[in-house]
């Protein structure tokens, strides 16, 4: 089998625009999930059962977890572990590169929340 390629679509949704490379099945996933997401004047919240990652490739991006805020430029990637609760926010603007670590069982995200700054 060879390689696969996914085709560049906009970035479109309610809340945070995304587009999807490989989608979260609602059954599981053994593979990486993998998304590209933004965040301008915005902050998203969400839990996951699986390990979340992202690697900010524009912007800057605020990230709070289990009470520690990290801040992101350019190039680099932060992890919110299993089970804990994320906060992502960019003042101004942020575009991410987004990976959900493999979820087999398919355990839906929780306590989701997406909010406008006040800017």
């Amino acid at each position: 089998m060879g390689p696969t390629k996914w085709r560049r679509t906009e970035l479109s949704g309610e809340g945070p625009k995304s587009r999807w490379f490989t989608e979260p099945r609602p059954g599981g996933w053994t593979e990486p999930v993998i998304m590209e997401w933004e965040l301008t004047g915005e902050s998203w919240t969400d839990e996951h059962v699986h390990d979340e990652y992202a690697y900010v490739l524009e912007g800057e991006l605020h990230v709070e977890c289990d009470g520690v805020v990290v801040e992101a430029g350019v190039g680099d990637l932060i992890r919110v572990p299993a089970g804990s609760t994320g906060r992502y926010w960019a003042p101004a603007y942020a575009r991410m590169l987004g990976v959900y670590a493999p979820n087999p069982e398919g355990l839906p995200m929780r306590n989701a929340r997406f909010e406008k700054l006040d800017t």
